[in-house]
């Protein structure tokens, strides 16, 4: 992804001569006599903060990754996702440059769980959004936002009733983005990975 941008802007100055997640449903029960008192996270509506880091599979760099929302209790949630990834080298054909690439979307994001177990679910969802591509050639810069589209699944397992840990893939699209007069059409990517999530 990152490499298409660095190839495609290095030919542009050669020619001018100048790169998800769940919620917690343990059920912890204590009893006192013959008194029984129980509590499901995941039944009840609650804030969700995590985050994780994926490996995106064609620009072969990592994307790290913050997200913030709320979990409405029925397996739906919402939450606002950002996340960094970047890339730093030198061309040498067809000109010699140090091109430095920085993209940081933003989407918001719908997701749905369904629990297999007290522990165990699989979660799907997907997001809307924009990301900002940043792109520095030497002392030379040029920047735009783009909008962005991804779609995500995965695992998710509680450790407890407000912390949990999820693995899945995602498929990310932006859209074509222009830099330094150069359209550049090949952004999306496949990333793997996984995080963490605090409920509270």
């Amino acid at each position: 992804m990152k490499s298409t941008i660095a190839l495609s802007i290095a030919a542009a100055f050669a020619l001018s001569g100048t790169l998800l997640a769940g919620d917690a449903v343990v059920t912890n029960t204590a009893s006192t006599g013959t008194i029984t008192q129980s509590t499901s996270y995941g039944e009840t509506p609650h804030w969700i903060l995590g985050g994780g880091v994926d490996y995106l599979v064609d620009a072969e760099e990592a994307f790290y990754n913050g997200h913030f929302g709320y979990d409405f209790g029925n397996g739906s949630a919402l939450y606002i996702e950002s996340g960094w990834t970047g890339e730093e080298e030198t061309t040498v054909f067809p000109v010699l440059a140090n091109i430095d690439v920085d993209i940081v979307p933003v989407t918001l994001n719908y997701k749905y769980q369904y629990n297999f177990t007290e522990r165990l679910g699989f979660y799907v969802g997907g997001g809307l959004g924009a990301s900002n591509v940043d792109v520095n050639v030497g002392a030379l810069g040029d920047d735009e936002w783009v909008f962005t589209a991804q779609a995500f699944a995965g695992l998710v397992y509680n450790v407890s009733s407000s912390f949990e840990i999820y693995a899945g893939a995602r498929y990310i699209w932006m859209d074509d983005v222009s830099l330094f007069g150069t359209n550049i059409d090949d952004l999306d990517d496949v990333g793997v990975g996984g995080g963490i999530r605090f409920n509270f």
